[in-house]
């Protein structure tokens, strides 16, 4: 019988990412719009643990990044801009793919990114969250359900997050 390595890495890459969330401290489930968003615990560049469970009862903008990808370099500033501008009430957490830490903190000082960055060393939550392309943006209501999910770089952004944004603060 003759070794197969491309099936064998196919069948890896679709098993693997599904016995990780076995255990551990892992999200359940996956992100769906109108569904509970999946729970996660993750360090920030600091070490500190955050989890999104303590971001309840405000909106919260979780971006998926990588320090390689150039439409994220471009979604960053706008993501940071409507993050002060509702200060009071949106929560941005930018939640960086694999990448070891100490690379990502030196990008995140050259680049003087003053958002939460949560390390996703091991890809579950972007698992959970179905980050299959970067950048992804998922907007969280207060009540912590999906309420949109968008993908890549428009050029009208930030002004479609702002309008959906102000949508979640007024519902309250």
């Amino acid at each position: 019988m003759h070794n197969r390595p491309g099936i064998t890495a196919l069948l890896l890459a679709l098993t693997l990412p599904a016995l990780s969330n076995c255990g551990g401290r892992g999200p359940k489930g996956v992100a769906e719009i109108g569904a509970p968003a999946p729970l996660f615990e993750l360090e920030d560049l600091s070490g500190r643990n955050v989890a999104l469970e303590s971001y309840r009862g405000k909106v919260v903008l979780l971006d998926f990044w990588a320090t390689w990808c150039t439409p994220c370099r471009r979604t960053m500033p706008v993501l940071e801009r409507l993050q002060k501008e509702f200060a009071g009430d949106l929560v941005l957490l930018a939640i960086n793919l694999q990448e070891p830490a100490e690379e990502v903190r030196d990008y995140v000082i050259r680049r003087g990114i003053e958002s939460t960055v949560l390390l996703d060393l091991d890809g579950r939550v972007g698992y959970a969250y179905r980050a299959q392309a970067i950048p992804m943006q998922v907007l969280i209501d207060r009540q912590g359900v999906v309420y949109d999910i968008l993908v890549g770089l428009s050029p009208t952004l930030e002004r479609d997050l702002r309008a959906e944004i102000q949508k979640l603060i007024a519902a309250d």
